[in-house]
This record gives structure tokens, C-alpha cells and sequence, in this order.
């Protein structure tokens, strides 16, 4: 769940602290996000566990460095003081869902929607998301079953936040006792 800060913004993990680089104070960190360019220079940050951020720190200098962030923060140039990092999460502010690209979605939007098709029948509540390598898969609960549903355009049809419903057009064979069927 997001993390809220005193101006109750939500702030969602964007990275993971990895080692430091150079004598200098600057930092590795894996990227955790879809949209890696709202880590900008003179960006605010939170900074902690894997629960919500802890501490803030602003953004001196970011760039890409083999698939990571190499991240200088404003007013720390201790290797030391970095390297006490390793591990953390980096948190950035959550965007307004109308500043996402169309089609995308946080977590905890969709958890709790109603997974339905388009005629109505019920398939389930959304519980979790699981990331894959391959695929983002809805996981949902019908009735003490587990059921998992590619999260791809072909199944998932419209995700409606206002009345609380994912609709989905599932193929024959998502849910097995459907196989038989057509």
C-alpha cells in the first residue's frame, strides 16, 4: 500500500538503493517503474523501507547509467553516508490518474475492482497484481479460488474506476472448467 506524507500525498516505489559509485556521494539504484523520466533533476524523493518513505532528500543530478539510475542528492557527497542506503527503496509522489498514459493503472486502483464480462457475469475480485517477466496478471478471488487473468488489451477490456469493474472478455480455457465450452 502507498505510502501517505504530511501533505497526504501518496508517495509509490519508483527504485531500489543499490552501491555506491565513485568517492563522491552518487548512488546506483535499479528502476522499479514504468516511467523512469519523472526522476528528474531537483526532484523531491522519500527514502525507506519497504512499507513507505522515511526520510526526503532532493535530486541533484540523475542519468541512466546500464539500465540504472547514477544518482547524486543534493548536499550528501559521502560515500559512507550512501552506501547506508543500500537496500532502501526510492519513492516518488503518485501521478494523477489523468496524467497516465491511457490504459494504465496503480496497484491499489485496481485491487478491490470487480472482475466481470461484459454481459455481467462475475468472475472475481481483484486481490493483487502479479508482475511477471513475461506478463502483469490480475489475481482474483472467486469463492476461496484463486484465479489469474493476463492483464493484456485481448482479455482486459475496460477498467471502470467510477463503478468499480474490470471488464473482461476471457478466452475459452482461462478458467478451467470452462475448456470444454464452444
Amino acid at each position: 500500500m502507498p505510502a501517505a506524507d504530511p501533505d497526504d500525498r501518496l508517495w509509490l516505489i519508483v527504485g531500489r538503493v543499490g552501491k555506491p559509485h565513485g568517492v563522491h556521494g552518487d548512488l546506483l539504484v535499479e528502476i522499479i517503474t514504468d516511467f523512469p523520466e519523472r526522476l528528474t533533476d531537483e526532484v523531491r524523493f522519500g527514502l525507506g523501507d519497504d512499507s513507505r518513505p522515511s526520510e526526503f532528500f532532493q535530486v541533484h543530478r540523475v542519468r541512466l547509467h546500464k539500465g540504472r539510475w547514477l544518482l547524486s542528492v543534493q548536499d550528501i557527497r559521502s560515500r559512507e553516508t550512501v552506501a547506508g542506503w543500500r537496500g532502501r527503496y526510492l519513492y516518488l509522489p503518485e501521478q494523477a490518474i489523468e496524467d497516465l498514459p491511457e490504459g494504465y493503472y496503480y496497484e491499489h486502483h485496481l485491487v478491490g475492482l470487480e472482475c466481470r464480462s461484459a454481459a455481467g457475469e462475475v468472475f472475481g475480485r481483484v486481490t493483487e497484481l502479479d508482475i511477471g517477466l513475461g506478463q502483469t496478471r490480475l489475481v482474483l478471488e472467486n469463492e476461496g479460488r484463486e484465479l489469474l487473468v493476463p492483464y493484456v488489451p485481448e482479455i482486459v477490456r475496460d477498467v471502470q474506476l467510477d463503478t468499480g469493474a474490470i471488464i473482461i472478455d476471457p478466452p475459452a480455457g482461462l478458467f478451467d472448467d470452462d475448456a470444454g465450452e464452444e
